[in-house]
């Protein structure tokens, strides 16, 4: 398994969330421009006022991919031995990635799901050898591989 290439394709993933987040809140902040000038009532202070929240919470995705891409770059995806940052996790027949949060993707033909240290499978997970075993919400799971 080739890990850097992984490394680069969540670093490629990482970078065209940033792009399309960005892209987002600037097509948001374009279309809902308002001037404030023009404020003439309460419904309008209550758009602008929803305008503003929604600007935040897609100025923060922007922010929250940022976060994941420098994660992503600090972590070494050198092999491991031990369940930890860096390491791609075979359990019960799927590859977890420890690193950032991410929906299931695919590079290659294989699928693949990211987790961070935060995550609650990860305090099961933490340093646990091929060959251990766990239970996480009363499923039991079986460390087949670490890379």
């Amino acid at each position: 398994m080739d890990k850097n290439l992984i490394k680069q394709e969540l670093l490629k993933k990482e970078k065209k969330h940033i792009e399309q987040s960005n892209e987002s809140h600037y097509n948001f902040l374009r279309a809902s421009d308002v001037n404030v000038e023009q404020v003439t009532d309460l419904d309008d202070r209550s758009h602008q006022s929803q305008s503003a929240d929604i600007s935040q919470r897609l100025d923060g995705a922007v922010h929250n991919h940022e976060d994941h891409l420098a994660t992503i770059e600090a972590i070494s995806f050198e092999p491991k031995t031990t369940v930890e940052p860096g390491a791609i996790v075979s359990v019960n027949g799927r590859c977890i990635i420890v690193a950032v949060s991410k929906p299931p993707f695919k590079i290659g033909d294989r699928n693949f799901i990211g987790i961070s240290t935060e995550a609650p499978i990860y305090k099961e997970l933490k340093g646990k050898k091929a060959g251990d075993s766990f239970t996480f919400n009363n499923q039991k799971f079986t460390i087949e591989i670490i890379h």
